[in-house]
């Protein structure tokens, strides 16, 4: 499961802050949310970390304009 930690909307665009072993998610993918609406993601931001451990406990996500909340689980489709 992903967990939706932050949201910042750019321009027509959200940027989205996800936790979670997000390693499979690739630009296109489609996420599940526990309230069964799917959201698409566009682009998979690079992450900074000084730790490669901590690498792939968050990543950023761009989205369409969309409902989504922080405290939101996702899942991939």
């Amino acid at each position: 499961m992903l967990k939706v930690l932050d949201i910042f909307k750019i321009g027509d665009k959200l940027s989205v802050t996800l936790e979670g072993k997000c390693e499979e998610i690739k630009n296109g993918s489609k996420l599940i949310g526990a309230d069964d609406n799917e959201y698409e993601v566009l682009s998979v931001a690079m992450t900074r970390n000084e730790n490669p451990a901590d690498f792939s406990k968050t990543t950023t996500v761009l989205m369409p304009l969309c409902d989504i909340q922080a405290g939101l689980e996702l899942r991939i489709a």
